[in-house]
């Protein structure tokens, strides 16, 4: 006896639900044939598994030597039991696939000891699984597990496809390091969070400290001489007065040559008298 549920991956979400979507599941004539010689000893040895992409007639499918045409092999994943059964996973992917295809049926091909390879058992679909291309669905993967009955009599021996088996570890090995990739950066994305904040807190605790003021004062000064003049700093509540800047002068030759905090010198390096405008700058610092 033999049956099948489906579950489904790709490389966003897995989801894993019983269908009855191969409800159509046979022994083909040639499977029927070589039932009768394992029972005399043999080991059921299986070697790949197939699928095809039309259907037929459910009364034809024991008459199948073969899956329908436009399919493509599959990989055969390690075994594993549960009471008596032995659950055969199969996975599809669609690397390197050019041209979607719909998928109707599901061959397990096996060796005879007298005819060679033959077509054991065969499930159709009761309706068609759309596999989509590698260039309209990257990654797209599908995982069928078989249920096959077994007994002491029946051995099973499966032949796998070492490069399947790889592509399954790489895709776990890949999961772990982006998902520890994703652990760090959220952690990462925490710190400097945290760090901005407290730039944010320091930036605004430093805009509180500081204070700055800034004056327009007209000034004259004769040619090739210096000039000085007093300032008056405006008063701050509860700031201290830490430094003058004379930021700026209209003037190209004028140079505002030194500045404190009560006085500003300005050199006039022309051949004649200037009359300009400067702005002073005052910086305080919080008590």
């Amino acid at each position: 006896m033999l049956y099948s549920y489906l579950q489904l991956t790709n490389q966003f979400f897995t989801k894993e639900k019983k269908m009855n979507i191969w409800e159509n599941t046979v022994l083909t004539d040639q499977g029927k044939a070589l039932q009768a010689k394992l029972l005399q000893g043999q080991t059921l040895k299986i070697n790949r598994v197939t699928t095809g992409s039309k259907k037929v007639p459910i009364v034809d499918l024991r008459q199948q030597t073969d899956v329908t045409a436009g399919g493509y092999d599959i990989t055969l994943q390690p075994s594993r039991t549960e009471g008596e059964k032995t659950i055969l996973p199969v996975l599809l992917e669609n690397t390197g696939l050019k041209e979607s295809y719909d998928l109707w049926q599901v061959g397990f091909f096996v060796e005879d000891p007298d005819e060679g390879e033959i077509l054991f058992c065969i499930s159709q679909a009761s309706q068609a699984k759309h596999i989509p291309s590698e260039a309209e669905s990257p990654g797209y993967s599908v995982t069928w597990d078989f249920y096959f009955n077994t007994s002491n009599t029946v051995p099973f021996e499966i032949v796998l496809n070492s490069s399947g088996l790889v592509n399954i570890e790489a895709y776990q090995e890949h999961t772990e390091a982006i998902n520890e990739v994703n652990s760090r950066i959220s952690d990462l994305n925490d710190k400097l969070s945290s760090a901005n904040n407290k730039i944010v807190e320091t930036t605004n605790k430093l805009t509180n400290y500081v204070a700055i003021r800034e004056q327009w004062m007209s000034y004259s000064v004769g040619a090739s001489s210096s000039v000085n003049y007093n300032l008056s700093p405006p008063t701050l509540s509860g700031y201290k007065l830490l430094f003058t800047q004379c930021a700026i002068t209209n003037s190209p030759r004028v140079t505002c040559h030194y500045c404190d905090n009560s006085k500003v010198y300005f050199w006039n390096h022309g051949t004649g008298a200037v009359s300009a405008i400067a702005l002073i700058r005052f910086i305080y610092v919080k008590l």
